[in-house]
């Protein structure tokens, strides 16, 4: 038996602010006021003097880190973002890897989410590769061909079981069809609405198939109005009124990717329990600068691609959750929410993880009340101390 004493503990809709929690056997045995919690004589007690004990981050939307793309390295990209108190995270590839860079890439991460930090790894988030071709590194993105069934077919085969969420734009000619396969294939995956110039009609026509989520909102789903100067109603927009679909957000230091008052409108729109914050943090070996002079201004925590264009971020999950309480006023346990709870109730692995209840695994985290991660437990094995890692 484990235990953390002295500490606050995040619970899914409040706090408990002199609590106690126990684990055994990498499960969740306890957690209450530190006056209801049961500690036999020789448990291992750990004293988080004061420390918040928050449920372990969870990371639907990630390439890789600042050096590595999770595709090539894995297991560093793991070990990472582990320190961060993420612990689980989908993979992501993006439309601009081949068909064989996809299944290598799938085969190294299965292999690497069988030992030590690896083990956070928890299937793969496919961007692609049918969306839109808009978006960032524009002279690499591949797919933008004809969607033909014996192009996809190998590949939707291959990821089987794995790949749990697709990434699509409901206005690519033959969309349906592949995502029929999808579906046909795995009954389990989910679709997002990827980077798309759709119509909200093109949205409600695909939705039959398991569309659940949005990816980047704000930066991805725009779409023409109907007469010149007048807005459309596209992605976005679908988002928001769709009571069913959640919404990513990346929220960064200087609010590049969405605005403040957007992050505000947005999880005001859709309620807190439908916002799933993410990193899309992506390598970029180049190092390329921001056109500022194009009105792409500056983010200590983004990335730009060959253009100076924005690609995706260099976040961490823990700074996204204190960007969001600086951006918006919404509170710790909110934007724990969004980082644990949401984006596992999406992936439907909300009875194992995502919050702190008896029965869940023991992925937690010890914080301060800015996020500050002094303390990962996965699955009830300490992994991270003081920022080394322990596994």
């Amino acid at each position: 038996m484990n235990a953390i004493v002295n500490t606050k503990l995040i619970m899914e809709d409040g706090i408990i602010f002199n609590g106690a929690l126990t684990y055994e056997n990498g499960l969740i045995i306890q957690a209450d006021e530190a006056k209801n919690v049961h500690i036999p004589n020789g448990t291992q007690i750990i004293d988080a003097h004061g420390l918040y004990t928050a449920p372990g981050l969870v990371d639907i939307h990630n390439h890789g880190s600042a050096d590595d793309l999770f595709c090539d390295e894995p297991l560093k990209c793991a070990e990472f973002f582990i320190r961060h108190g993420q612990t689980t995270i989908l993979p992501t590839f993006y439309c601009n890897l081949t068909m064989q860079q996809m299944l290598d890439g799938a085969r190294r991460v299965k292999e690497a989410s069988q030992k030590g930090a690896g083990r956070i790894l928890n299937g793969l988030y496919m961007e692609g590769p049918y969306m839109s071709g808009t978006g960032s590194n524009q002279k690499y993105i591949l797919w933008t061909d004809r969607i033909q069934k014996e192009e996809y077919e190998p590949l939707v085969q291959a990821m089987k079981g794995f790949a749990r969420i697709w990434a699509i734009d409901p206005g690519r000619e033959n969309i349906e069809e592949f995502m029929a396969y999808v579906k046909q294939c795995d009954p389990n995956a989910i679709f997002a609405l990827g980077h798309s110039r759709a119509s909200s009609e093109q949205c409600k026509k695909v939705e039959k198939y398991g569309v659940k989520v949005q990816t980047h909102h704000g930066d991805s789903g725009s779409c023409k109005g109907r007469a010149q100067g007048t807005p459309g109603a596209g992605c976005d927009q679908y988002t928001l009124y769709n009571p069913d679909m959640y919404a990513e957000l990346i929220c960064d230091e200087n609010g590049v990717h969405v605005v403040p008052d957007l992050i505000k409108l947005v999880i005001r729109t859709k309620g807190v329990e439908k916002i799933c914050l993410i990193t899309d943090c992506m390598a970029s070996k180049e190092k390329f600068l921001n056109c500022q002079e194009d009105g792409i201004y500056y983010g200590p925590d983004l990335n730009y691609d060959y253009r100076g264009w924005l690609a995706g971020s260099r976040l961490t999950l823990d700074h996204a959750c204190r960007n969001l309480m600086k951006h918006t006023g919404y509170g710790l346990c909110h934007a724990i929410r969004m980082a644990s709870l949401n984006p596992a109730k999406l992936l439907g692995l909300d009875q194992e993880i995502g919050s702190i209840a008896p029965g869940k695994k023991a992925n937690l985290i010890l914080i301060d009340d800015t996020v500050q991660v002094q303390s990962v437990i996965l699955e009830g094995t300490v992994a991270v101390e003081n920022g080394t890692l322990m596994i």
